[in-house]
């Protein structure tokens, strides 16, 4: 088993990554959940879980909520 992180190169969310080699995996590829940018593309050789651990903070135009 294999850990380690990922960060987004557009919006800068982190995951976590485990790879098993011990058994085979599915063909694909996964994509950030918050702006949809391709991560990794899967060959289907191993076992690839990838979880969200951070979640960038969002940014609020100047005007929001004053009066």
């Amino acid at each position: 088993m294999k850990k380690s992180d990922l960060t987004c190169p557009t919006c800068h969310a982190g995951y976590r990554r485990i790879e098993l080699t011990s058994r085979p995996g599915a063909k694909g590829e996964y994509r950030c959940l918050l702006c949809d940018e391709v991560l990794e593309t899967f060959d289907g050789s191993t076992d690839i879980a990838i979880r969200l651990t951070v979640q960038p903070e969002r940014t609020f135009d100047s005007d929001f909520g004053s009066s």
